[in-house]
């Protein structure tokens, strides 16, 4: 029976199969080798069928399920083969789990012969979506390492009564790792044994003070080595982790239902878009933008061969490490940075206190409003930026009886400048490239293009939670969105294109 005569011309089915004539499915999968037995189900018609759910919502893999035994539209994409059942599709989503990316970007190259893109513009922002863990699940560094410091403390008194009663001479020290608990818990433990000792546990029984030592660096070697696990899975760049999802970060969230700035377990996910598809989607464990940027454009480079010549950014991103990075790689300085918009002012450009207002004289020396020189001292560094960069200290004479020292909010004898004079060039050129007319096309359409994809994701898809976990598992998971946003965007475009 052809069910394709039932089904309507601009059907999102139909745009969906003239998409992916060109793609070969077949090999994502191993060939069955073994001949005997059953013959397995076709996995390319049950990835047809797992793609166009995305692209029509219909996401879980049970729903998946009832849609290809009802829904003529996964019906017609299966053919006569009989309809998987639900552990099937979740399997061959599993199968495919470290091809996806590769599936997303055939996808999108077929979408985009169609309907051809910019490839040389990229706008990128980036929202946080709850992870699938438990919200009460929270580890944090601060308390781990607040409880670490009393251990240290408990170790060297336990040590000290263990030095004074034995003849180990075992090291007092400041701070102990888990490893070098577990060696003097082996000694201790070989003294027991030299001695004849023998360790007794339960009510009624009386402990030697030598199996009381014993037990408490037992005790602490255990604490430790739990300790020392919390930090190893936080990493060096989170506060915080979920025990239920190692790789998910607790994070201040926009739907506060309670008011109260509960922090959930999440991540933070960034999408470039041009042309209304998403080019690329990735997600972190950070907990701001600021560190994701150089990422997720090496990422992009990894899929698409090369690096877009105007990256498009919002202010969460600006910083010196940004633009030196960009500059690297031969890409325009598109991004705000946090004192962008406050530097237009007219408030700002006329305050004669804001040192980017002070006069210069033909030395190189600033002037500041009562007109005393800042002569070049010294050269120093800031310890928060990576990239290469000097900052230039200028000092004033004395200005602490100066009549407009409360205006200047200075109360010290000195006066000084930080000037990183790199920066103030990259923050020039940002100014100039964001106020041309091809810096406010980009802006406006940043602001339309990324937060158009947000929105439709979040409400139209109705995807404001992960299903699965890790971060292998939401990279997963978001590139089959990112399929699904593409293939919906292309079937609205071309009908409305039609019309």
């Amino acid at each position: 029976m052809d069910l394709g005569i039932n089904l309507p011309m601009n059907s999102e089915v139909r745009t969906y199969a003239d998409i992916m004539k060109g793609i070969d499915l077949g090999k994502y999968f191993e060939k069955r080798q073994e001949t005997r037995g059953r013959l397995p189900k076709n996995r390319i018609r049950i990835l047809n069928a797992i793609l166009f759910g995305y692209m029509v919502d219909v996401r879980s893999s049970r729903a998946l399920e009832s849609a290809c035994r009802n829904d003529i539209r996964f019906m017609w994409l299966i053919g006569q083969m009989e309809p998987p059942s639900h552990t099937l599709i979740a399997s061959v989503i599993r199968a495919l789990s470290l091809d996806l990316k590769t599936v997303f970007k055939e996808v999108l190259d077929a979408i985009e012969k169609r309907d051809p893109t910019d490839t040389s513009v990229l706008h990128i922002d980036g929202t946080k979506i709850e992870a699938d863990a438990n919200r009460y699940t929270f580890v944090w560094k601060k308390a781990v390492t607040k409880h670490r410091d009393n251990l240290y403390e408990k170790i060297s008194k336990a040590l000290e009564k263990l030095n004074a009663m034995t003849s180990l001479n075992v090291r007092i020290q400041k701070t102990y790792q888990a490893s070098t608990l577990k060696r003097i818990k082996n000694k201790v433990e070989t003294l027991i044994q030299t001695e004849g000792i023998d360790l007794v546990y339960g009510k009624g029984k009386r402990k030697t003070p030598l199996q009381r030592i014993y037990d408490t660096l037992k005790s602490h070697s255990e604490k430790m080595v739990e300790y020392e696990k919390h930090l190893s899975i936080m990493g060096a760049e989170r506060n915080s982790y979920s025990k239920t999802d190692h790789d998910a970060t607790f994070l201040h969230m926009k739907e506060d239902h309670m008011r109260n700035s509960q922090l959930k377990p999440g991540y933070n996910v960034q999408i470039g878009v041009n042309n209304e598809y998403i080019r690329l989607i990735e997600a972190y464990s950070y907990r701001n933008d600021l560190k994701t940027f150089e990422p997720f454009l090496e990422t992009f480079h990894e899929v698409h061969g090369h690096y877009p010549t105007y990256p498009v950014a919002d202010a969460g991103y600006g910083r010196y490490d940004t633009y030196h990075y960009c500059l690297s790689k031969s890409m325009k300085l598109f991004q705000k940075h946090n004192m962008w918009e406050k530097e237009r002012t007219k408030a700002f450009k006329k305050n004669p206190f804001n040192r980017i207002n002070f006069t210069r004289n033909k030395k190189g020396d600033y002037i500041c409003p009562k007109g005393r020189k800042l002569t070049y001292r010294y050269t120093t560094k800031n310890k928060y930026i990576k990239s290469p960069h000097e900052i230039k200290v200028y000092k004033s004479v004395t200005c602490k009886r100066c009549d407009l020292k409360a205006q200047c909010k200075k109360g010290k004898s000195e006066r000084e400048l930080y000037i990183n004079e790199k920066w103030d060039e990259m923050k020039a050129t940002v100014q100039k490239n964001l106020e041309s007319p091809l810096g406010i096309e980009l802006r406006i359409q940043r602001s339309i293009q990324v937060e158009g994809a947000f929105g439709i994701i979040k409400e139209d898809m109705r995807f404001r939670r992960f299903t699965r976990t890790g971060i292998q598992g939401i990279t997963n998971e978001l590139n089959l969105i990112a399929i699904g946003y593409n293939l919906k965007k292309f079937h609205n475009k071309l009908h409305r294109m039609i019309q």
